[in-house]
């Protein structure tokens, strides 16, 4: 088992519609939820005594008690460039992570962000020495692509490119607009298994009274 990834929640959101995201941002396709869940939500700045498991659901209120509920994607990124210490000591990953922000929670969707690489003065587009860099950069996408996208970058299997829309830019709120590398899925009426599989996690959640 790798790495969990960090989950950061930039707005208050009902306890509700925090659970429904985070079931939405599961593995239903490979992962057997709620098992192989890799998602961990930080809402403390301070470093814990011993690396979280894994949040799992129902998320309890975190209404009073998230020191990031007004921050910028930027303000994330400085947090976590400056305390890599503290992140790898919780067994999350410091290049790849992802945000649940207001806008997000309207149009279901979240932000995965990436860390830049710099592949240096022999590499495409690169310059100086190789390596990462303080930078980022961040897609906004459904909530049910974000663990794809996620665990691609995370393997190197696929880059950020490939899940964006290079021609449409940088969005107006920093981030970039996701494409489907694989726009035929789009097309397919039958419910496969993955979407099965979701949708009968997230009606027991709203049968318990923990989802909208």
């Amino acid at each position: 088992m790798g790495r969990n990834f960090a989950v950061f929640v930039t707005t208050k959101p009902s306890g509700k519609a925090l659970n429904r995201a985070f079931l939405l941002i599961q593995d239903f396709e490979f992962g057997k939820y709620p098992k192989d869940s890799r998602w961990t939500l930080i809402t403390s700045k301070k470093a814990p005594s011993e690396p979280p498991p894994a949040t799992v659901l129902p998320i309890p209120d975190i209404s009073n008690k998230n020191a990031f509920a007004s921050s910028s994607m930027a303000e994330i990124n400085t947090f976590i460039r400056e305390n890599e210490d503290f992140i790898a000591k919780m067994g999350v990953s410091a290049g790849d992570w992802l945000i649940i922000d207001q806008k997000g929670l309207e149009s279901s969707t979240c932000l995965v962000c990436e860390q830049i690489y710099n592949p240096g003065e022999d590499g495409e587009g690169g310059e100086g020495e190789a390596g990462m860099t303080s930078e980022f950069r961040a897609c906004r996408l459904p909530y049910e692509w974000a663990w794809s996208m996620i665990c691609n970058l995370d393997i190197a299997n696929m880059g950020f490119e490939e899940f964006v829309d290079e021609d449409a830019g940088e969005q107006e709120d920093g981030s970039w607009k996701w494409m489907s590398f694989n726009p035929s899925t789009e097309d397919n009426e039958e419910e496969t298994a993955e979407e099965a599989k979701r949708g009968a996690a997230l009606k027991e959640l709203r049968d318990g009274g923990y989802a909208d």
